[in-house]
């Protein structure tokens, strides 16, 4: 079966866009389950590694780390893991900290703003800044463009 991406092999997601302080929910747009999430991510056919500090936390919390293991992803505190794979292929970071600081210096990735358009063609090293809600709008178009090259 061929990849939907030809450029992109790996989606890394900082668990932090997961987290939202006001309402301690996961901060999915309310027409877009867990599960359903979960789905639309398998349908892209990448690589998926959520990471970060809260990593193991977001596991056992919120009930939606586990629903992500279950589906064959990855989440893992590791950054130097985080750094050697994306090192070795091409990589979109969805939600980026301050922390990230050292991603950036590695050269791996370059910044784009939030409100950039994913041009999947073009990607490579793409990075978004930190935005819950606008990293739900990129994965959301992520998926919609994937869908769009499998018919064209």
């Amino acid at each position: 079966m061929e990849k939907k991406f030809h450029e992109v092999t790996c989606l890394l997601v900082n668990v932090a866009v997961f987290d939202s302080a006001s309402s301690g929910d996961l901060g999915i747009p309310e027409n877009l389950s867990a599960p359903e999430l979960l789905q639309e991510l398998r349908s892209l056919e990448v690589e998926i590694v959520f990471y970060g500090p809260g990593a193991r936390d977001f596991v056992s919390t919120n009930g939606f780390g586990g629903l992500v293991e279950e589906n064959g992803h990855l989440i893992t505190a590791d950054r130097a893991y985080v750094l050697d794979s994306v090192g070795r292929k091409d990589s979109v970071l969805l939600g980026s900290e301050l922390s990230d600081i050292d991603f950036f210096l590695s050269g791996i990735f370059s910044v784009s703003p939030s409100s950039a358009p994913l041009d999947l063609k073009a990607v490579s090293s793409y990075v978004s800044n930190f935005d819950g809600e606008a990293v739900f709008t990129e994965l959301g178009n992520l998926i919609v463009n994937s869908k769009r090259e499998d018919r064209e």
